[in-house]
């Protein structure tokens, strides 16, 4: 029975590590086997820091997929999507692999990475790294409590996992990252009201603002499927330091189109989009599919 990684629907942690590779040319091979042994090394140090509460999953490249799994390519599998017509530039920046790790204990998730630095070996690049961390009561720097619609308990699972039972993408996941820097300074300079017209929600306890207004950020990225459920499993942590502030924007669906559904709501046009856009630059977009423990252990198999 297909069983996803962990790091897909894991709860809230207090550090994330994101990092991100490509892989060199002649390389495959190997990849494929050390994804198995990450799968080991985690359950190793599952049971060695089980206090840090780790989870961690590598989602592999859209572009990259083709090349490291030709005979199993996700059906809806595409490259970041691009929206030439909208003012507000989404940069997209294709990646071969992505690891994310998180727990409750910093140190933790900078010894694992680098175990699965070294499983790597000399078959990747290092081509960017970001250091996450729970701000506040699970807030965003602008204040606001973000992912406030994320899904709990058996939903998460419906919204962010391929359902596809005796298949190989049966447990997988469509991941998509957004990279994005704030404007604090101009975002500190509107007041608490304005904020809250742009956000869609009170920033104290999260309430829906009613009614609400159309080009609010709740209204144009809280989007609900013919179920009543979210299109996607928010999974976004903020980022930075005293100079730089952020979020990565991590999202996991069971379908393909669910982050570019969301983006091109929140992109609108020029007379309705998220206002909360204006205070927002993004830097990175990349799309992955995370297949199941299963499948990572059966590709690794010798032919």
């Amino acid at each position: 029975m297909a069983q996803a990684q962990s790091g897909v629907c894991a709860e809230a942690n207090l550090h994330g590590l994101h990092l991100f590779f490509n892989v060199l040319e002649g390389h495959d091979e190997a990849v494929r086997e050390a994804l198995a042994d990450y799968l080991l090394l985690l359950d190793e140090f599952s049971d060695r820091f089980s206090e840090s509460m780790i989870s961690s999953f590598i989602a592999i490249g859209a572009q990259y997929w083709p090349h490291l799994y030709p005979e199993y390519i996700p059906s809806s599998l595409r490259s970041f999507p691009h929206f030439p017509h909208s003012e507000h530039s989404v940069h997209s920046q294709p990646v071969d692999l992505m690891l994310v790790v998180r727990s409750d204990r910093e140190d933790v998730n900078h010894l694992f990475a680098q175990r699965v630095l070294q499983l790597l070996a000399s078959g990747v690049e290092l081509v960017s790294q970001v250091r996450c961390f729970r701000f506040l009561d699970g807030r965003d720097f602008n204040g606001f409590i973000y992912g406030a619609d994320t899904p709990h308990g058996r939903d998460k699972r419906l919204v962010a996992l391929v359902h596809n039972p005796g298949q190989w993408d049966d447990q997988g996941s469509y991941v998509h990252v957004l990279r994005n820097k704030f404007d604090m300074h101009n975002w500190q300079r509107l007041t608490l009201e304005e904020q809250e017209q742009i956000m869609g929600r009170t920033r104290l306890d999260n309430s829906l603002l009613m009614p609400p207004r159309p080009d609010s950020h709740a209204c144009l990225s809280e989007l609900k499927d013919e179920h009543g459920r979210a299109l996607v499993l928010n999974q976004s942590m903020p980022f930075g330091d005293v100079y730089t502030q952020g979020s990565l924007w991590l999202s996991c669906s069971a379908h393909g189109d669910g982050l570019e559904l969301v983006l091109a709501k929140r992109l609108g046009n020029e007379l309705c989009y998220d206002r909360w856009l204006d205070y927002c630059v993004s830097d990175m977009g990349a799309a992955f599919f995370a297949p199941s423990q299963h499948f990572i252990r059966y590709m690794a198999k010798p032919n």
